[in-house]
Order: C-alpha cells, then sequence, then structure tokens
C-alpha cells in the first residue's frame, strides 16, 4: 500500500465547512439525501458506460445502493457500486468546493444564516454536509475498469488524507463516525424516514437491514443473520400520474436533481404521446447558480438530464434546451432514442429537435403564465435570471416574439430599481402622437438619470427604457421593433419627436445659420476627435453632448466591448450636438460675433467638449489641462465678479 498523503483545506474551504456545520444545524438529515442523490449519479453512470462496454460490470451487474447503521461503533455507512473514483477525480471531486469557486461563494455570504444557507446548494457543496453529524468522514473507493482503490479521510478541521485502499469491488463507501448531535440518525426509523421522504423515487434500489421486531432477550439469545430489503419505491417520479404527486415531492426531486436547497420557484410537468413520446419535469430555480455563465469544472454545464426508457444517459445534454434557458433543471425521458446513443447522434437527431422545440415552448408558456399571474414571484426570477433570458432575443428568432413578451425594464417613470414595466405596459402608456420606444444605455439607473440625453424627454414627460445590464444594447439590437413600434435609443441618431413636439422652435436651418460661428469653432477644434458638429433638440440642460450615428455603437457599449478586451481599440466617433437655447452657447456665439478674446472663447469650448466626455462616461484625453483651463476660468469669473464691488468699496 502506497503511504498516506495529508492535503490541507484551502482557508476558504475550511470557511465554508465551518458555515455548513453551524448554518445548516436544524436541517441535519439533508446529509442523507445528498450521499444517497451521489450514489445514485455514480450507477447512472456506470450503467450507460456498461451500454457500450459490456465487460465493465462484470460479474456485478445489479445496481444498489446500502446503508447499515452501527449502533455499537457510532457509524453511518452508505456504499453503491457504481462508476467509482481513481486518485485524480477523488482529490478533484471531493474538492469540488475547492473547483466551484470557493472564494466567490465565501464572498457571498452574508451573515444570514437562512440566505447563506441557500447558497450552498448553489455552490454545489453538498457532500460536506456529512460534517454536520460526523466527526470524521472515510471513504473507500474503486473506480470501474481500474486496478487501485483509494481511501479519504477527513474531520473536516483543516486536512485529508489520501492512500491506496484494500477495496476489490468497484464503487465506493462512505462512513461517518457521528458526533453527539448526528447519534440520532443510527435509528433505523429515523434512516427510513428521511429516505422515503427525500429518495423514494431514487430509480435504483435503496437498501437496508430488515427490522428485527422479536423482544430484545430473544434478539440477544438467538441472532438471526442480517437481512437486506429495499426500502423505496423506485419508481420514476416523471412516470407517476400527476394526482399523486404532492408539492413536497415535486419539491425534493428538484433538489435531487439540481443539488439545490431550496425548493424552486415554478415547475411544469407534461408528457407527449405519439410519434415522439416522452416526458418531462422541468424546473426554475430561485437563485442564479454561480456559474450560470462560467462553468469552472471545464466541459458542458449540468442541466437537464436525459433518460432512454428509464435509463440515465447524460446530464450535460446541450442538445435539450437553448443556451439561453440553461437556468433550467429538470429531466425528459424519452422512448424514441436507442438506448446507446452517443453524443454525435444526440447532435443530429431529429427526436431531439422536436423535444427540444416543445420544451422551449413549455419553458416560455410557464414563464408567460407566471409574469401574468404572478407577478412578485417574476420578478423574483428576472432579478436572478433575466439577463440570460434576454440572450434569447438574438439567439432564437422563432420565439423572438414570445421572449420579448417577458422582457422587463427599469424606466424613467419607475419609483426605483424594482420598478419594473414590459414592453406591453409601455405601449399601453405611450403618449398621445407617440409613434417609438425610447431606450437609453447605462451602466447603472444613477447614470441613465444624469444622462443630458434624457433632458428633453424628462421635460416632456416622455418614458425612456433604461438598459443597465451589460447584454442589453447587444441584444435589443436583435429587437429593432415589438407591435409595430420601433425601439430607438436616445443616444443615437437624430432626434425626431414627431407628433409629441408640440414646441415648434425655429427652423433648423435658421437655427445652424444663427449658431454658424459656435458650430464652425467646434468643428475646427475637435475635427480630428467627432464626426460631425450640429445644433439640436435634445438639450434642455446641457450645453452640449455626444451621439452616436444611427449605425454606430453607443459610448456605453463601447466600455463593455474595452473591458472584454482590453487589447483591442473601440473608439467609433461620436457626433458633437450643441443646445442653441443654452446660455453658455448663446454666449460664445455672442463672443465670436463681437470678436471678443479667442483664447477665451477656446478655454470655453474645450472645457464644453470635455464635460460631454464626462457626461457619456468617457475619460477626457488631458486631465492636467482640464483642470488648469477649468481653474483659469474660474478665476476670470471671480474677478469678473469681485472688481465692481472693490471699486466701489474703494471709493
Amino acid at each position: 500500500m502506497s503511504q498516506t498523503e495529508t492535503r490541507a483545506f484551502e482557508t476558504e474551504i475550511q470557511q465554508l465547512l465551518h458555515l455548513i456545520i453551524h448554518s445548516l444545524y436544524s436541517h441535519k438529515e439533508i446529509f442523507i439525501r445528498e450521499l444517497v442523490s451521489n450514489a445514485s449519479d455514480a450507477i447512472d453512470k456506470v450503467r450507460f458506460l456498461s451500454l457500450t462496454e459490456k465487460e465493465i460490470l462484470g460479474d456485478d451487474s445489479k445496481f444498489r445502493i446500502q446503508i447499515s447503521l452501527d449502533t455499537k461503533s457510532g457509524t453511518f455507512t452508505i456504499s453503491d457500486n457504481g462508476i467509482g473514483m481513481n486518485k485524480e477525480e477523488l482529490i478533484q471531486n471531493i474538492g469540488t468546493i475547492a473547483r466551484s469557486g470557493s472564494k466567490a461563494f465565501v464572498q457571498a455570504l452574508s451573515g444570514d444564516q437562512k440566505k447563506d444557507m441557500s447558497l450552498i446548494g448553489q455552490f454545489g457543496v453538498g457532500f460536506y454536509s456529512t460534517f454536520m453529524v460526523a466527526d470524521k468522514v472515510t471513504l473507500q473507493t474503486k473506480k470501474a475498469g481500474e486496478p487501485l482503490a483509494w481511501s479519504w479521510e477527513s474531520d473536516g478541521k483543516g486536512s485529508y488524507t489520501v492512500a491506496e485502499s484494500p477495496k476489490k469491488d468497484r464503487g465506493t463507501e462512505i462512513v461517518l463516525h457521528l458526533n453527539e448531535e448526528g447519534k440520532e440518525f443510527l435509528e433505523d426509523w429515523q434512516v427510513r424516514s428521511v429516505i422515503r421522504k427525500f429518495s423514494d423515487y431514487i430509480t435504483h434500489d435503496i437498501w437496508m437491514p430488515k427490522l428485527d421486531h422479536r423482544p430484545e432477550e430473544e434478539k440477544n439469545k438467538t441472532p438471526k443473520p442480517l437481512e437486506f430489503e429495499v426500502i423505496n419505491s423506485g419508481k420514476a417520479l416523471w412516470a407517476r400520474p400527476k394526482n399523486e404527486i404532492t408539492e413536497e415531492m415535486y419539491d425534493e426531486f428538484y433538489k435531487h436533481v439540481s443539488h439545490d436547497f431550496e425548493a424552486p420557484l415554478a415547475r411544469t410537468h407534461f408528457s407527449q404521446e405519439g410519434l415522439n413520446s416522452f416526458h418531462s419535469i422541468l424546473f426554475i430555480p430561485k437563485k442564479a447558480p454561480f456559474d450560470l455563465f462560467s462553468d469552472p469544472r471545464g466541459g458542458d454545464p449540468k442541466g437537464l438530464q436525459l433518460y432512454v426508457k428509464r435509463v440515465f444517459i447524460t446530464d450535460q445534454c446541450s442538445e435539450l434546451i437553448p443556451n439561453y434557458l440553461r437556468f433550467v433543471r429538470g429531466i425528459v425521458d424519452t422512448e424514441d432514442l436507442p438506448l446507446n446513443v452517443s453524443r454525435e447522434m444526440l447532435q443530429r437527431n431529429k427526436v431531439m429537435e422536436k423535444i427540444k422545440k416543445l420544451l422551449v415552448k413549455k419553458v416560455l408558456e410557464l414563464l408567460k403564465e407566471m409574469s401574468q399571474k404572478e407577478s412578485e414571484k417574476y420578478h423574483t426570477f428576472w432579478k436572478e435570471l433575466g439577463a440570460v433570458l434576454k440572450e434569447g432575443i438574438h439567439f432564437d428568432q422563432d420565439n423572438r416574439e414570445k421572449i420579448a413578451e417577458l422582457l422587463l425594464f427599469q424606466s424613467s417613470l419607475g419609483k426605483d430599481e424594482k420598478d419594473f414595466v414590459s414592453l406591453k405596459d409601455y405601449i399601453a402608456r405611450m403618449k398621445e402622437g407617440q409613434k417609438n420606444i425610447y431606450l437609453l444605455t447605462a451602466e447603472t439607473r444613477a447614470e441613465a438619470i444624469a444622462s443630458p440625453h434624457l433632458e428633453v424627454f424628462r421635460t416632456k414627460n416622455i418614458e425612456v427604457l433604461y438598459l443597465v445590464d451589460p447584454v442589453d444594447e447587444w441584444v435589443m439590437g436583435a429587437l429593432p421593433e415589438y407591435e409595430g413600434k420601433k425601439l430607438l435609443s436616445i443616444a443615437k441618431g437624430e432626434l425626431d419627436l414627431g407628433e409629441i413636439d408640440s414646441d415648434k422652435k425655429k427652423d433648423v436651418k435658421e437655427t445652424e445659420k444663427e449658431f454658424k460661428g459656435v458650430v464652425e469653432l467646434f468643428r475646427k477644434l475637435f475635427q480630428e476627435e467627432v464626426k460631425s458638429v450640429r445644433t439640436t433638440k435634445r438639450l434642455t440642460e446641457s450645453p452640449c453632448c455626444l451621439v452616436a450615428d444611427s449605425e454606430e455603437m453607443t459610448a456605453n457599449m463601447e466600455r463593455l466591448l474595452k473591458r472584454a478586451n482590453p487589447g483591442q481599440v473601440w473608439n467609433s466617433k461620436k457626433i458633437l450636438e450643441i443646445n442653441p437655447d443654452h446660455p453658455v452657447i448663446r454666449s460664445i456665439q455672442i463672443w465670436i460675433d463681437r470678436k471678443t478674446n479667442p483664447s477665451d472663447i477656446e478655454n470655453w469650448v474645450r472645457l464644453l467638449y470635455d464635460q460631454a466626455l464626462l457626461a457619456q462616461g468617457s475619460k477626457v484625453p488631458d486631465l492636467k489641462a482640464f483642470n488648469m483651463r477649468m481653474n483659469q476660468l474660474l478665476l476670470k469669473a471671480v474677478e469678473t465678479t469681485t472688481k465692481p464691488q472693490a471699486l466701489a468699496e474703494k471709493n
């Protein structure tokens, strides 16, 4: 046997173990659910492997999960004859926390035990729930088809050991050395009760020793040989009539397939008979999985589980659901695929395409019903997962209109960031004569409110939708209109409010002529920086602003792209718009007409341009020059104000 290898837990893992042990104290029984689920997964994997590698099972082809209790030694033992693990997988899988974003987990902790408990499910750390009831955990495992077996042992405090094991058969055995609080799980009836509650639907047999109902005296005189019996029904939940399934059973099944600790937000259970027969249960989680935008373990992220004729095939089946619905959890069990279906077959199989189409339809119907009948619940979904659903606008042309119905936005008429509006609601409260839906992209609601582009809309009380998610501008570019209304960015192109612009002012050409001097000066000074200069009706409070051409990216989109691709340059020229009604712009035109000190005028114009850059969230090109210019103009303003008073005091 090889030498025992001791490895230290990382700091974050120690914090995590401490949290699990203390935050889940009143939910100790969940360790049984986690261990049974892990054992079931291991059997599913080896059964699928055996479809193409018959010899992998040897003479051990009857799958089982076995639980035994030893009151004398105070141990709880669970074993399975599943796939097992080699040394690398043992370290990797039992150290899942380290590979699943332990730092992100610890950073997300709030100090609220109830909230933190829900995080544990999101971060996939169920195995460590064993340390709530055990002061030592020993694991023996042997991977199917490999010669060596391995052991893992830890007290959950600072380190764990790994060594070779004498285990002969494939699979995994876990022994929990129960602490005082965990001794209640040495009671046979207690364990059976927990399994029936959490794991009755597990499709593999769960065995426990038969109960001996004889009096204690008789048991001691004539001990019986140990006999085992199956304690779960093993009937797939999705194959049962709906009227036999309770809400609690649905919730526990969701926790099994998702390894979440919370109940789901919503679900749909349906079957299709006929040419493409299948059963499915789909769930919407309450919280976004932490790896929703990336899978730190590599490979495909876990999603829907695919079964064929009750046989588990894979839980990494991207062919079942589009990427923008990757938060959906659940199962699909079909009758119309071969048991030895390969990944390549899944990718080009027409049955899968038809199933996928129906699954998408059912999920979108579920979300629509939630949005119409349970708005508070839908808002919960939207805050957690709305940014992912939006991706469908870009990628799913067939369902674009249905997804658009589900979109929610903050807006200029909303009270705060929790006040959402749909596109349908927006249209219902549009002003008379309004033909377009107006949008403004920004990084935050506060930034949107402060944008100069919003000024005329605020003055005329025209609602503007705020696009504050990083994906928004990219997504909405794929939705040019909704119910016949164009979706227009108020930071792009020329502004035309049409019939709702009742404040008819001078003709554009007359305005351009009146302020020709200012326009020409801006053009001269910034010919390399801006695409063009023009007067505008967009502004009511600011002297000028920068807007993108109708075909160009906004400044907000350019900022996002720069962050994602630091080495690349994203710098399209913007259009500079000046407000002819602003006192500063009018004063500059007067100074130009009077041929006032040109250096002062140039300072004012450069200062205004820098302010326009700052207003759109960009950096000024020369911060030192900006500060000097600002100080010079402030000093002159002070001198102009104080000189008359100083002369009066002198006289």
